[in-house]
């Protein structure tokens, strides 16, 4: 774990506290802060084991209590590096300058890769033959939850990630260069994973949210499946939305102006501060709060916990898992958005499906199609129309019929 050394007479010199620390997703840490330096110390456990940490955690407290210095092992950098290591930088000094959920998302499918490979060294990533083998062994289900073979689109952004970490070490002139792999193919789909949903269907969500949450969180889960279906919000974005935190996403009244809803440049996907108008579905469904509980957070569902009369665990539930949930009860409510194929089970009305909803009511009800973009936040109306409201080709289907069907029949 250190290297150690004798040092002065312990009754001389003051033990300083050690704490554990445990980062997410990576190795516990032992810290304390040097005496005469006063320098933050960290050593790393190794693993994320607790009795593992406290072991050690007594090993050193012995150690500074006779006076034996532990200082961290000088760090190798380059290909030769422990891949333990290499993660914790890149973790570290990399990831914790992104948005939260890209980082989470890149922790997880570095997991994945890890779990597969089994690295001990930077090296034993960085090369073409154990990408070309991560990338096969990816697309044939390997450590996927239900053993099932992955679609080339998934298996494309799983490969991305670990690419995008070998960049950086590239950067960081850790490795020569990064390995070439050949990339796969994957068709450019003009439709979206789900669907939206109608009006019926989304009565049907509603009607299931006791059954799946219990009668006493019900009113609360309700609430948010209505706010996701009235604003077009993405669930993070939902549960980030505040009565009276200027840092968060706020609705905003002001005299002679309509409404809109202010969003920080951190809350948004592509990191840009901008306003957008508070449709009116929006603002009624915000105006059912009373103007004396207008304060802290919009959107408070309930834990789950309440359903079997146990004390909730956490303060407030995460957008993470709130998503799951909302999945939960279109599959309860048997929304089903992609039919089943194959061995790919279907798939069932999701919190996305409702953002999805929005634009296409936005576009049946005649908005432009520029407004309707802007209020989904995308960089053009291409990305909401092959997203979002594809359902536009039959519109221009009608139009065509109906002026067609004005002409003269030709004399043949």
């Amino acid at each position: 774990m250190a290297t150690s050394k004798p040092t002065r007479d312990p009754s001389s010199k003051r033990v300083p506290k050690v704490r554990i620390a445990r980062p997410a997703n990576r190795p516990f840490q032992l810290r304390y802060t040097d005496a005469e330096t006063q320098k933050e110390i960290r050593l790393s456990v190794g693993s994320r084991d607790e009795a593992d940490a406290l072991r050690q955690l007594d090993e050193l407290k012995a150690k500074l209590l006779l006076g034996i210095e532990s200082r961290p092992k000088k760090k190798i950098r380059g290909p030769q590096m422990p891949w333990e290591e290499f993660r914790e930088a890149y973790t570290t000094m990399q990831l914790a300058s992104v948005r939260d959920n890209s980082a989470l998302a890149a922790e997880s499918r570095l997991d994945i890769a890890e779990r597969i490979l089994k690295p001990q060294r930077l090296a034993d990533v960085a090369n073409a033959d154990a990408l070309h083998k991560l990338q096969s062994e990816l697309l044939a289900g390997a450590e996927s939850r239900f053993n099932r073979p992955r679609a080339p689109y998934t298996v494309k952004t799983y490969m991305a990630a670990v690419i995008a970490s070998l960049s950086w070490a590239e950067y960081m002139e850790w490795i020569p260069r990064v390995p070439k792999v050949k990339k796969i193919r994957v068709a450019k789909l003009n439709h979206m994973k789900g669907r939206p949903i109608n009006l019926e269907e989304f009565e049907r969500l509603l009607a299931a949210v006791s059954k799946e949450v219990g009668d006493e969180a019900a009113d609360s889960w309700e609430y948010v499946l209505n706010g996701i279906w009235e604003s077009g919000l993405r669930i993070g974005e939902l549960m980030h939305v505040s009565w009276d935190d200027e840092n968060e996403i706020l609705p905003v009244w002001k005299r002679g102006r309509l409404p809109v809803l202010a969003i920080p440049h951190d809350r948004q996907k592509n990191a840009i501060e901008e306003s957008i108008p508070l449709l009116p579905g929006f603002e009624s469904l915000l105006m059912e709060t009373p103007g004396d509980d207008r304060n802290g957070w919009v959107f408070n569902p309930l834990s789950l916990e309440t359903k079997v009369g146990r004390k909730p665990r956490h303060e407030r539930a995460s957008a993470e898992w709130v998503g799951k949930v909302i999945t939960r009860i279109g599959k309860r409510a048997g929304v089903v958005v992609t039919p089943a194929k194959g061995e790919t089970p279907a798939k069932y009305a999701s919190a996305h499906d409702l953002r999805r909803s929005l634009a296409e009511r936005l576009y049946d009800a005649g908005c432009p199609e520029r407004e309707v973009s802007r209020v989904m936040r995308h960089a053009s109306a291409q990305t909401t129309r092959r997203h979002y409201a594809p359902g536009n080709v039959q519109k221009a289907a009608g139009v065509l019929r109906e002026k067609l069907a004005t002409q003269p029949v030709p004399i043949s």
